[in-house]
């Protein structure tokens, strides 16, 4: 079970710890944890607090937003595939990357897709941002968060198409991973890959309020509306999400 501890607790904390976004389903988060659990490993948990400066957590871990991680006496790290490779190194097995170069270079490429820059996340939270930037009114913790993405009028109206370009990619290689029946999108078991779709589906098409406990408010917000990226999400990718999420994830989701 999920126990937040006081900050200040967790920095000289001798083994693995995270700073999650507190009361919300952070994808980015979600997923290390997720990860963080499926390999067994042991970690203690600090709450970012959403709205809130959080500076000591920023002057720590280098970063305006969560989730951060550390391990014993290393410097903490924030981008998805650093945490996707410590975690590899603290725990081989079971492996979430293909050992097939080619796999891998497939799993990574399409992780990016997800989650990294210019992706479904980012993205998302483009689109997210728009109608606060478009009221003139935005508050401070959206300017923090848009000076993070490098939000701009261009780039929000472009986020809806970039998303159904990368779900499209994403559909394209999970139904030629069922038609040959396997049930994962790389290789013949579970990647990282699965665990970030899972966890970044939620941007789109929330999971049920009792997997995924977010306030409604929140949840409404997150439910794509835009047609472009509607019609990309096809019905495999949510069936998809919603597997891996019964048999790998915390049930509900813990926030």
């Amino acid at each position: 079970m999920l126990q937040y501890r006081p900050f200040e607790e967790i920095i000289n904390h001798p083994g693995l710890r995270i700073v999650l976004v507190q009361g919300t389903p952070s994808p980015w988060g979600q997923a290390a944890k997720t990860i963080f659990e499926i390999k067994g490993l042991d970690y203690v948990a600090a709450p970012w607090l959403p709205g809130e400066p959080n500076a000591e957590i920023v002057a720590w871990g280098g970063e305006a937003s969560a989730p951060v991680v550390a391990w014993a006496n290393e410097k903490p790290i924030n981008r998805w595939i650093d945490i996707l490779y410590l975690t590899e190194r603290l725990a081989p097995q079971p492996s979430l990357i293909p050992s097939d170069a080619t796999e891998r270079a497939l799993m990574i490429g399409l992780s990016h897709e997800i989650c990294g820059q210019m992706g479904i996340g980012w993205n998302r939270r483009l689109e997210l941002f728009a109608p606060a930037y478009v009221s003139g009114n935005a508050p401070a913790n959206i300017h923090r968060m848009g000076s993070k993405y490098g939000y701009n009028e261009a780039d929000a109206k472009a986020a809806g198409v970039r998303i159904a370009g990368s779900l499209k990619a994403l559909a394209t290689q999970l139904k030629s991973q069922y038609a040959r029946g396997v049930h994962y999108f790389i290789g013949e078991a579970l990647s990282a890959l699965d665990v970030y779709w899972t966890a970044f589906a939620n941007l789109l098409d929330p999971l049920p309020a009792e997997q995924c406990p977010m306030p409604e408010t929140r949840r409404q917000a997150f439910a794509v509306t835009d047609p472009v990226v509607r019609s990309a999400l096809d019905p495999l990718l949510l069936e998809h999400r919603s597997r891996i999420f019964r048999e790998y994830f915390r049930n509900p989701m813990e926030l």
